[in-house]
């Protein structure tokens, strides 16, 4: 991938470069992006993971408010005195309560369907909107997830962040992307939707929150990717202001962002890059970091934004042996919250267990076809698996997949039982 070179009109002069100039030099030519304007780079969306073990006391009261058929109600004692609006969800949600306040901008899915109530488990996602999170610093932010007294301690029992996943958005007026962007963008997904006139765009990945926009004088918007990994998207941020009825937010803080240089005459577009907490926990491998909240993840934000750019990528020709100056713009020049630190970012899955977890279930389900000829009790198999070296690593295979010693009692209480029903322990 080979980048620009970039002057100034002043540089120009004294025949040097400028790291912040807008004047692109390459093999295809110049190009002036001058006109180019930088109106935003915020984090739109936080979406964090919590593993620990529902509060029963809370869950009661949820009853309560569900069996009352109440959907505004307050959880003082609990969650704070603001009100939230709360729905019992169905098992396509994968969780059976929602709180949500909009004046504050948190949305809560606590109580996970596919983990059992009096289990840890993953059993709270808290979602953070863009107005909660550019009005409080990260560590505010942190403290109010999972500080003392944050919303974490008061859903769960031993609370543990278990992953977290961004939205990166960058906001910008004085450029339209160009008609053959698809031939010129490069990509390992292999979902790309292009909008031509009317159409919808899943902007969070909620239902009730798909915007449906656009015109025939429109340029295209795109969605590249799967929401369960990386994804972008590049659309008319200023239609899409109106229909969800923000204008005035936006455009208050788009003047903040430049000082005044906003000009409401001008189409405003958003580059958005979506990364799953998968994707995220695979660049903190990566870097040897544990990327599992917020708060680890926030001082590299603008090196993940870098490495999502380059990722998916716009070119200067379909053979993608150059880099777009406008892609090289985005890259270098804008920064969330803190600039980049340079580390080079690689991805890395977590090493597989599969192997040891198929050696382990061997080895425990050969021991329980003994112990059932020998008539031994759940009590007593439990008892001497406990006196197993290999032990320990048998819970741990169980935590990784989010069970527990209870789980692997059940286990073990219904092989005993087949192996006595179909003969094995004949």
């Amino acid at each position: 991938m080979q980048t620009s070179q970039r002057y100034s009109l002043e540089s120009l002069t004294l025949n040097q470069t400028d790291d912040q100039g807008r004047l692109f030099t390459n093999a295809h030519g110049i190009q002036d992006l001058t006109p180019v304007n930088i109106v935003g780079a915020s984090v739109d969306t936080v979406r964090q993971l919590f593993y620990g073990k529902p509060k029963t006391t809370l869950i009661d009261k949820l009853e309560q408010h569900a069996k009352a058929g109440e959907s505004i109600i307050s959880l003082s004692d609990t969650i704070g005195s603001q009100k939230w609006h709360f729905t019992r969800m169905g098992k396509v949600s994968r969780y059976r309560y929602k709180l949500q306040n909009n004046d504050e901008g948190i949305v809560i899915l606590f109580c996970s369907f596919f983990a059992k109530i009096e289990h840890p488990g993953q059993h709270l996602k808290i979602e953070l909107s863009p107005h909660f999170i550019t009005q409080r610093s990260v560590q505010k932010i942190w403290q109010r997830l999972h500080g003392q007294l944050g919303l974490s301690q008061n859903f769960l029992e031993d609370a543990e962040p278990k992953g977290c996943a961004i939205h990166l958005a960058c906001d910008y007026q004085g450029f339209r992307l160009p008609d053959d962007f698809l031939f010129k963008f490069s990509t390992r997904s292999r979902i790309i939707r292009s909008y031509d006139g009317m159409g919808s765009i899943d902007l969070s990945d909620l239902s009730e929150s798909v915007a449906t926009y656009g015109s025939s004088n429109q340029a295209k918007n795109y969605l590249i990717g799967k929401a369960a990994s990386m994804q972008f998207c590049l659309y008319d941020k200023s239609f899409e202001v109106v229909k969800s009825d923000k204008k005035d937010y936006f455009h208050r803080e788009w003047n903040v962002y430049t000082l005044g240089e906003f000009d409401e005459k001008q189409t405003v577009r958003r580059i958005e890059a979506r990364f799953h907490h998968s994707i995220i926990r695979e660049i903190g491998l990566g870097m040897g970091k544990e990327f599992e909240s917020f708060e680890e993840i926030a001082p590299y934000l603008t090196d993940i934004w870098r490495f999502g750019l380059e990722k998916n990528r716009l070119n200067l020709d379909d053979r993608h042996e150059h880099l777009h100056p406008f892609w090289q713009l985005l890259m270098e020049d804008v920064v969330f919250t803190v600039p980049a630190t340079g580390l080079t970012i690689v991805r890395k899955k977590k090493q597989s267990s599969e192997p040891i977890a198929k050696n382990l279930g061997l080895a425990v389900g050969n021991m329980l076809t003994i112990w059932a000829r020998q008539g031994f009790t759940v009590k007593q198999v439990m008892q001497q698996l406990r006196l197993l070296s290999f032990y320990p690593q048998l819970l741990d295979n169980y935590k990784s997949r989010r069970l527990t010693e209870s789980d692997l009692r059940e286990y073990v209480e219904k092989s005993l039982c087949l192996r006595r029903l179909i003969g094995k322990a004949a």
